[in-house]
Formats: structure tokens, C-alpha cells, sequence
């Protein structure tokens, strides 16, 4: 028969004891990977479960800060309101409500809104949105000339385009 490692008569016992050896381990190794493999899975499962509460939560109560700030702003609309309706003084009233403006207008940039500033730029499609092109000699062609609604960013996001008049040469 063959001389090499495949023929029966040249292992001794050892080397048959240790290949049994080793095949039990190997099951057991398994079994204990795949127990691993279950927790693992089942830690991440809960890790990702409790990952989405938790963004809901923070989502739910983000702007938390900004509502609490907002309800001065409230309480003094409501306050201008009931002095408005017990005065004749107009300019009073006028003021009162140009001081809550205020207040909410600082609100609002202290969270990073920002006017797009665009009257006399050049239409850029990106901050504005034309409502309109009208005939106008006085400025160049495609530059912004009134403006309908002001546009926002929020940071550096544009969350509202500005409508806009933009100007076009005329044909004559």
C-alpha cells in the first residue's frame, strides 16, 4: 500500500486520539460561535431598537428651548392685543407690536434663520424663484428688481427660496 500519512498503519494512537480530540472541539466551537453569533444579533437588534426611541425622543423635544422662548413672544402678542383694544392711542399700539416683532425676529436669528438679502443681485435659481420678468432699462438683464416674499436660510440651508421680479431687457 501507500507510504504516506494516508495509510492506517503508520498513525499511532496519539494522532487518532488528537483528530477525535480535535473534531469535538470544533462542534463545540460552533455551537458556542453560533450562541455568540445570537447575542450579538439580538444586542445589536436592541441597540438599533433603542437608537430609533431615542432619535424620536430628541426629535420630539429639540426645539423644546426655541417653544419655551416663542411663548414670550406669545404672551406679549396677547398683552398688545388687549391694550390695543382698550386705547385709542394708535402709535402705542403700533410700537408695542413693533417690540414683539422684534423679540421674535431675534428668536429666530439667535436659531440661525437669516433674510436672503436679494434686491439689485443677480438672479441666482438656487436663493430665488422668479414669480415674474418684467421690461426694466434701469438694470441689467436677469437681475432681481423687487422682491414678493423674502426668502430664508436656515444656517447655510436655504429653506425658502425668495419670489422675485427679475428684470429683462426690453427688445426695442
Amino acid at each position: 500500500m501507500a507510504d504516506g500519512p494516508e495509510n492506517c498503519e503508520d498513525l499511532d494512537s496519539t494522532q487518532v486520539d488528537e483528530g477525535n480530540v480535535k473534531e469535538s472541539p470544533s462542534e463545540d466551537e460552533a455551537v458556542e460561535l453560533r450562541d455568540k453569533l445570537l447575542r450579538l444579533t439580538a444586542e445589536f437588534d436592541n441597540f438599533r431598537k433603542r437608537s430609533i426611541r431615542e432619535k424620536e425622543e430628541y426629535r420630539k423635544f429639540a426645539i423644546e428651548q426655541m417653544v419655551i422662548e416663542l411663548l414670550e413672544v406669545y404672551d406679549n402678542f396677547e398683552r398688545a392685543l388687549e391694550s390695543a383694544k382698550q386705547t385709542d392711542d394708535i402709535s402705542s399700539v403700533i410700537k408695542g407690536v413693533e417690540m414683539v416683532f422684534k423679540q421674535f425676529a431675534g428668536i429666530l436669528e439667535k436659531q440661525g434663520l437669516q433674510k436672503i438679502e436679494c434686491k439689485g443681485a443677480e438672479f441666482d435659481p438656487y436663493l430665488h424663484e422668479a414669480m415674474m420678468h418684467v421690461d426694466h432699462p434701469d438694470h441689467d438683464d436677469n437681475t432681481v428688481v423687487d422682491v414678493c416674499k423674502p426668502g430664508y436660510y436656515l444656517h447655510s440651508k436655504v429653506i425658502r427660496p425668495a419670489m422675485v421680479t427679475v428684470s429683462k431687457k426690453s427688445d426695442k
